[in-house]
């Protein structure tokens, strides 16, 4: 006999692991809270990374593993290594590199393109002011002795003209990206922006070790 009193069934739903959304080849794949350039969510990529993520799939995970291989040994047998400073030993060490690529979509890069270029621009329009007029200095925007006392300024080149007023032509800018997905610059590389050179060759030793995977991104782009 029911007491006429309705009882609320509560439903416990058990939610899949994270790694089990993930196809074979992901299995180990950590998605945490930072921002994930490849995956919108567990298991799914975002639209410019699909082509990659399907190559992937196709690809057999020793195929991957020897190419990660001969990416490293090309990098050290060329030179490409960088110093671990902070020891006494000033080890050199093979350029750390991901054979993956990293994939922007056409409107970040457009923003990107448009920041970098301001960015530039106005670290040109800084030096041509501290070499020439002084005006950021003489307003007490930057402090003189902040510049006056940095090692790197170089007094002789106060008041010389310089072609099209370029002090910086090519400048290494480090991008760093946060958990709301926005870029951030972590700092500019002005005097010698090494990390130009690292990019093109890894550009090169990419095409060279999975010779087929920029074609096919490009088709899956298109």
């Amino acid at each position: 006999m029911h007491s006429g009193r309705s009882r609320s069934r509560i439903l416990a739903i058990k939610r899949p692991p994270v790694d089990a959304l993930f196809p074979a080849p992901f299995l180990n794949y950590q998605f945490g809270e930072a921002y994930d350039e490849m995956f919108a969510s567990p298991g799914v990529p975002r639209l410019h990374y699909q082509g990659l993520f399907r190559t992937l799939l196709e690809l057999p995970a020793e195929e991957l593993k020897r190419s990660q291989q001969a990416a490293d040994l090309s990098f050290l047998h060329q030179g490409i290594t960088f110093t671990v400073y902070g020891n006494d030993e000033g080890t050199e060490r093979v350029f750390p590199n991901d054979l993956l690529p990293r994939i922007v979509s056409g409107s970040e890069w457009q923003r990107i393109e448009r920041g970098l270029t301001q960015r530039i621009t106005a670290l040109n329009l800084f030096l041509q002011d501290i070499y020439q007029r002084g005006q950021i200095l003489a307003d007490g925007i930057v402090p003189r002795e902040l510049v006056y006392t940095c090692r790197h300024f170089r007094r002789e080149m106060r008041g010389v003209s310089v072609p099209r007023g370029i002090y910086v032509s090519i400048c290494g800018t480090d991008l760093v990206r946060l958990p709301d997905a926005s870029f951030a610059v972590l700092e500019d590389n002005l005097r010698v922006p090494s990390g130009v050179s690292y990019m093109l060759a890894n550009r090169q030793v990419l095409k060279r070790v999975l010779p087929g995977i920029v074609p096919r991104l490009r088709r899956a782009l298109d």
